[in-house]
């Protein structure tokens, strides 16, 4: 798709932890540094050019911890650092989910985006996590009763505290994570069907979950051109098809944009540092090319580090830095990217 620079430039981000949900068995993650995880992401980002961190916070029923006692102190230092936060806010019941737990979840965003929103620097929240995927109760809401009804109804909520309280610098959304199951459709038209205009006109973005050629997918090209080549196919099918298929059946419209909340590429057993390197700068490309034809505005990478780099899984390999913060090829080639298409 051509470019042009009549649409904005995409504002770029990352995930900065190292742990992630996995769908199998990867092992604890490495601990952290908080002063090394800092120093690395001023490195990354550019001056005069904003650099969004997306954090994740867990509802896991009525005696669970607040927003506010998960990340509120790492938050605090991403702002006094002038990065941008956005916070991603999972539906994990501890019971496997219920009525209850759906309300609960509810007022959970409430009190959790009228803490965050007065925070400088706080920009966006996400309804759940891959509320569309079954299977994987580790890394994705679609595994717990009740989720599509807590994204609808906490995307509701959400829009009611920002415009009660003129947060006008918060915008809300929700993200999908790639599939092209038959069961797709069904989850778009629930969300159209059950939340109507209300929901529909509460939404500011949609964010998309893509991983090429890790999950649901062939395995990746050898050579490092036809992985480039495919990367961006890849990329550009995945936009087309939540822009085009699937936002209309929910009742969507065009004028809400997408984001790639979270778009990665793990190293590990078959998968090199120069691969990653490859699909990382074919996949930021493909998405800076394809942001006037499909509304994109937003980038996130996953992750800042890996959780464990001498792991057995790839699911503990998707960091651009390696467990103990020394860099990988991808991190100067993002560092790169975001310098070259950020927006200023």
């Amino acid at each position: 798709m051509p470019d042009s620079e009549a649409q904005p430039r995409l504002t770029f981000g990352i995930y900065p932890g190292g742990a992630a949900g996995s769908v199998a068995r990867s092992g604890p993650a490495r601990p952290e540094d908080p002063a090394l995880r800092l120093a690395a992401l001023e490195r990354l980002r550019s001056p005069g050019r904003p650099f969004v961190l997306h954090l994740y916070v867990g509802y896991t029923g009525p005696g669970g911890y607040s927003a506010r006692d998960q990340i509120g102190t790492e938050l605090a230092a991403y702002a006094a650092a002038g990065f941008q936060t956005e916070v991603a806010i999972c539906y994990r019941p501890a019971g496997g989910g219920s009525d209850a737990d759906v309300a609960g979840f509810v007022a959970f965003v409430r009190t959790t985006v009228e803490s965050f929103a007065r925070d400088p620097g706080f920009v966006s929240v996400q309804v759940t996590n891959e509320a569309n995927v079954g299977g994987a109760p580790d890394a994705c809401d679609g595994a717990y009763l009740g989720a599509r009804d807590a994204l609808i109804d906490g995307v509701i909520a959400a829009h009611e505290v920002v415009q009660a309280n003129r947060f006008s610098g918060v915008r809300v959304g929700f993200n999908w994570a790639y599939s092209t199951e038959q069961d797709q459709e069904v989850f778009w038209r629930y969300l159209g069907r059950t939340g109507g205009p209300r929901f529909t006109g509460a939404l500011d973005w949609v964010g998309l979950d893509a991983y090429p050629f890790t999950w649901n997918s062939p395995d990746p090209p050898a050579s490092s051109d036809e992985l480039a080549v495919a990367t961006a196919r890849w990329m550009d099918r995945a936009l087309s098809l939540l822009r085009s298929t699937y936002l209309p059946f929910a009742g969507i419209p065009d004028t809400v944009s997408l984001q790639l909340s979270e778009n990665g590429y793990p190293t590990g057993p078959g998968r090199t540092d120069a691969m990653q390197a490859t699909v990382l700068r074919a996949a930021v490309t493909a998405v800076h090319q394809a942001r006037r034809a499909d509304n994109v505005t937003g980038y996130r990478w996953f992750d800042l580090r890996d959780a464990d780099s001498s792991g057995p899984s790839f699911e503990s390999g998707y960091g651009i830095m390696r467990d103990d913060y020394s860099p990988k090829p991808a991190f100067a080639v993002y560092r790169q990217l975001v310098a070259e298409f950020g927006a200023r």
